[in-house]
């Protein structure tokens, strides 16, 4: 159950979900232009890092899912 719009933690629960979405779209955002756009890194490093960065998305969408998910 959502918590209501006057509890003082909504304020601190949304920005929380802000900050979150905001690092995971970071990484993705990091790790496709890392592929695209021409860097002068070895492949295999490229590919290296941009995989780190869509594991490192995926880890911090999952535990901010289980945390927001105890919290409501």
């Amino acid at each position: 159950m959502p918590l209501p719009p006057t509890d003082p933690r909504a304020g601190d629960i949304a920005r929380k979900k802000l900050t979150m979405t905001i690092v995971c779209s970071a990484l993705v955002l990091g790790a496709v232009l890392l592929l695209i756009l021409p860097v002068k890194l070895p492949l295999p490093l490229r590919l290296g890092v941009a995989f780190t960065d869509l594991v490192a998305a995926a880890a911090v969408w999952l535990v901010g899912r289980q945390y927001f998910s105890k919290k409501n």
